[in-house]
């Protein structure tokens, strides 16, 4: 398929090479850096543009990959499923819940596909996991996601040098940028979040001796879903280079399972008195990618790993996330 990508930062030219290994042409790159543009597009024989609006009206696209930064999802995202163009779409699924509402409304109206990449979702291990719960609900999921920053994104770069994810205002920093998929995951098992409590610390991880500048490294977070059970999620933004670590840990009546979702994901635990046991062997991010273009090629706007309604039920989590974290209460969930 013919793909256009708004967006050339990190997480394009990952996205680029899974397009490369699975026979997808690139054919249109824009960014508001003409430079960055040209330096993505340039190896696959791709057109560069500054702007993403005449690159839609110009490229005879299958697909549009958003890989620009949350604030800036929905204009282009919005613009591409009214053209009845399929979307794949970074997570998360916007800055603000209008842009997401705005986002979930023209996906439902097209009937066109759209995914979102949290890529946990995809996993076997997760779906292993529901299937171990024989429909029960789980009374604590325990959450830890802990990794280094990362370079090639600025992450440590000042706002005023043009760093994105520097601007919280931007980015939503950690608590967006990374505990999103663990909201994720943890929505995905055990249903929908009625309530949180969140504190955030800074200056101790990845931006010791820096200033934060309205960041945090260190995130704690605690969900109340709907079925009456608990998640914990401890997220920690660690120094280049750091040991990563991401797991999930669920408990039910009958289950004690422990799912690691690093680079070998894989589950291991019991069940109704059995063990249980599965593992992934394709990158989480490639499989979404199988997904998503399956999706488009059949029609199936619900065969995605996560719809832009699934995302938004994320959104909602981490927006509440950050008012609890602002104000120190205890936020409702607004849908």
């Amino acid at each position: 398929m013919r793909v256009a990508v708004v967006g050339a930062g990190a997480i394009a030219r990952t996205h680029l090479g899974h397009l490369a290994a699975l026979g997808h042409e690139v054919v249109a790159v824009c960014d508001p850096q003409p430079e960055r543009a040209r330096a993505l597009a340039e190896p696959s024989g791709a057109q560069a543009y500054p702007d993403w609006r005449p690159m839609l009206e110009a490229t005879g696209m299958d697909a549009l990959f958003v890989c620009s930064p949350p604030a800036t999802h929905a204009q282009p995202a919005v613009a591409a499923l009214a053209r009845g163009i399929p979307v794949y779409l970074e997570k998360p699924l916007a800055r603000s819940l209008a842009d997401g509402r705005d986002i979930v409304t023209v996906w439902e109206t097209s009937g066109c596909v759209c995914a979102v990449g949290f890529q946990w979702r995809s996993l076997d291990v997760v779906a292993a996991t529901r299937a171990a719960l024989r429909g029960a609900l789980p009374g604590l999921l325990v959450s830890r996601s802990f990794g280094g920053t990362e370079p090639a994104r600025g992450d440590l770069a000042p706002a005023a040098a043009g760093s994105w994810f520097s601007d919280p205002r931007q980015s939503g920093g950690i608590l967006f940028e990374l505990a999103s998929h663990d909201i994720d995951v943890q929505r995905a098992i055990a249903g929908e979040v009625e309530s949180v409590q969140a504190t955030g610390g800074a200056g101790l991880l990845a931006l010791s001796g820096r200033d934060p500048a309205g960041r945090h490294d260190a995130v704690s977070l605690a969900l109340r879903f709907r079925g009456g059970g608990v998640g914990t999620i401890s997220v920690g933004w660690t120094a280049e280079g750091s040991p990563s670590v991401y797991t999930l840990d669920v408990l039910a009546a009958e289950a004690t399972l422990a799912l690691d979702l690093g680079r070998a994901p894989a589950l291991r635990g019991r069940a109704g008195g059995e063990a249980v046991a599965a593992a992934d062997t394709v990158d989480a991010r490639l499989r979404t990618h199988e997904r998503f273009f399956a999706a488009v090629e059949r029609g199936g706007p619900g065969a995605v790993a996560c719809t832009p309604r699934d995302a938004f039920g994320t959104l909602a989590v981490a927006l509440a996330c950050e008012s609890a974290i602002a104000t120190g209460r205890e936020v409702a969930v607004s849908r």
